[in-house]
């Protein structure tokens, strides 16, 4: 009788949603993965091991901390502290008391292994200067169970790279490439030590056609085709491993010139050849917005996006909810509001259900 009346309450729940926001989704409600008031940069990444396991990692009190699904996102461990996330790195002044660890993401490798990257951001204002920060990382080989110790990725020209706010793209040669929050991409060989460049070509990025536009792409994926796409100002398609671009036209997630924000959006390349965005809009947001890209990422449907949860307070722009592919058949989103980290598992056979109801 309770599953029937819940039935019924949900059902009743997308009839009163407005029809331009409601949408027929095949999924759990959302679970808790935290259920107290959060503030600070909380962060959450998310990503699925080898073995099927869920991992969001996120920002807990100066470390980082991981909590695990085996049930698909139905429930969640008691969230535990990541050691190497802790210690303060060398570089860093031991004069400096102000600090913050900066969440980057979590990443899983071709050979399994889970990459975790972060910030150490001391406050340097006092001594005249603005931060000290460095960029880390560590590397677990048993999915998530235990970690290395953490590893500097740089300087360059005696710089510390800045944070890393979308997952590391694992290159054909052992290398990683560093989509940065500012500055152009980078490739980092970790049994070398070194970085290179990694320049993107395209109208949209020329400084010399735009000076004041910021060269970097917030994020950039490989598709199961093997293309590569680049989001930052514009977002960017290439099929030939980076060498030239082209501009996604119509691309329904734009960058917002006002706010200056283009963190608040996530690309999840679909095992099947789809790609998937999903994003937030403003302080306000309410609800998770979709859309997909049925044709390697090239083309994009406006009128294909769907919200779901468009009742629920979703931090979007730098708190925006992160998509991860659970199964053939299923994708997750972690996400937060100020009440809460949590998760919804959502059937893709929603995405099909939206390009009918357009038709």
């Amino acid at each position: 009788m309770k599953t029937c009346m819940l039935a019924l309450v949900i059902g009743l729940w997308f009839l009163v949603v407005p029809c331009d926001l409601a949408r027929p989704v095949f999924g759990q409600e959302p679970v808790a993965i935290l259920d107290a008031r959060l503030t600070g940069h909380i962060h959450p990444s998310i990503c699925r091991t080898d073995q099927g396991d869920l991992l969001v990692v996120y920002q807990g009190i100066n470390v980082l901390m991981c909590t695990r699904s085996t049930d698909r996102g139905a429930s969640w461990t008691k969230p535990e502290a990541i050691p190497p996330t802790a210690k303060r790195p060398q570089g860093i002044r031991e004069s400096l008391q102000r600090f913050e660890v900066y969440p980057g993401t979590a990443s899983v490798l071709p050979d399994g292994r889970i990459l975790v990257t972060w910030d150490f951001i001391a406050d340097a204002k006092q001594d005249g200067g603005y931060y000290e920060r460095v960029l880390l990382y560590t590397m677990s080989t048993d999915g998530g169970r235990t970690w290395s110790d953490q590893q500097i990725i740089g300087p360059v020209d005696g710089k510390h790279l800045g944070a890393i706010r979308h997952n590391v793209l694992p290159w054909k040669d052992g290398r990683w490439l560093l989509p940065l929050r500012s500055g152009i991409p980078r490739l980092f060989d970790p049994q070398t030590r070194q970085l290179q460049d990694f320049p993107i070509s395209s109208p949209a990025s020329d400084p010399a056609a735009d000076p004041a536009a910021d060269p970097a792409f917030q994020q950039m994926i490989r598709t199961a085709k093997g293309t590569l796409l680049a989001m930052g100002r514009e977002t960017l398609h290439s099929s030939d491993d980076g060498r030239t671009w082209t501009v996604v036209e119509g691309f329904p997630v734009p960058y917002d010139t006002q706010d200056q924000d283009f963190e608040g959006r996530y690309l999840t390349p679909l095992a099947d050849g789809r790609v998937l965005v999903t994003w937030g809009v403003g302080h306000q947001n309410r609800g998770i917005r979709y859309n997909v890209s049925r044709d390697d990422g090239r083309t994009w449907g406006s009128d294909q996006t769907f919200v779901l949860l468009p009742e629920m307070d979703v931090m979007a722009r730098y708190y925006s909810g992160r998509t991860v592919q659970i199964d053939a058949h299923h994708v997750g989103t972690v996400f937060m509001n100020r009440n809460g980290l949590f998760f919804v598992n959502w059937n893709l056979k929603s995405l099909a259900d939206v390009e009918l109801d357009r038709r």
